[in-house]
């Protein structure tokens, strides 16, 4: 498996015959061509319609070879052309049962994904995070936010995920890496990869 970064919250993650890409909406770095599509299958994502993570420049893809799309309920699409929209405790099943993917919620807009390829298990968490607003939320508020968190992923408790990624929001200041502590301690997944800051564009992982 090898996993590059496209930019934000965008991550391409490269695994025999599939491809998988997540929350595109922006490649400075030039990760995307129409060499990645072909003689492969491919899954989409999209955690939710926020412009940071929604770029519906991903249907020009189709062009390219055999394309799943995969979003939230909630975003509006321009056709539904191998499109699969979801809802929080949905599961579903693509490629004849060789990719699974259940919808988990978020603690704002959207949906996180779990999802398993063989033998191999990932968790995009979308905007799912700690969002910790110590400038903004009265310290109740601050609690809610928290435990509304802690409630989600207390779901993925015990499911063994090979690789998470998960919000580190420079904009939180020293709590930008909350959720990630919470995630670690909670869920124990091998490996988290960071994401929903800027500067990460082409990173490999």
């Amino acid at each position: 498996m090898s996993i590059t970064c496209i930019g934000h919250s965008g991550f391409l993650v490269c695994l025999p015959g599939i491809h998988l890409i997540f929350d595109y909406y922006t490649d400075k770095a030039g990760i995307i061509n129409p060499e990645i599509f072909a003689n492969k299958k491919n899954c989409v994502f999209v955690s939710h319609s926020h412009h940071d993570h929604y770029n519906k420049d991903i249907f020009d893809w189709r062009a390219y070879g055999d394309i799943v799309y995969v979003l939230d309920i909630g975003c509006s699409t321009p056709d539904n052309n191998n499109i699969i929209k979801m809802q929080e405790s949905e599961s579903i099943s693509l490629y004849e049962g060789e990719v699974t993917v259940r919808a988990y919620g978020s603690t704002d807009e959207g949906l996180s994904y779990l999802v398993k390829i063989g033998e191999t298990v990932l968790f995009h968490a979308g905007d799912l995070n700690d969002w910790y607003w110590v400038d903004d939320f009265t310290p109740e508020r601050l609690q809610l936010a928290e435990d509304n968190y802690l409630r989600i992923i207390k779901q993925l408790a015990g499911q063994r995920i090979d690789v998470a990624f998960i919000p580190e929001d420079p904009r939180l200041g020293i709590h930008a890496g909350r959720a990630i502590q919470h995630f670690k301690e909670i869920v124990q997944p091998k490996r988290i990869i960071p994401m929903h800051f800027s500067g990460n564009d082409g990173v490999e992982y």
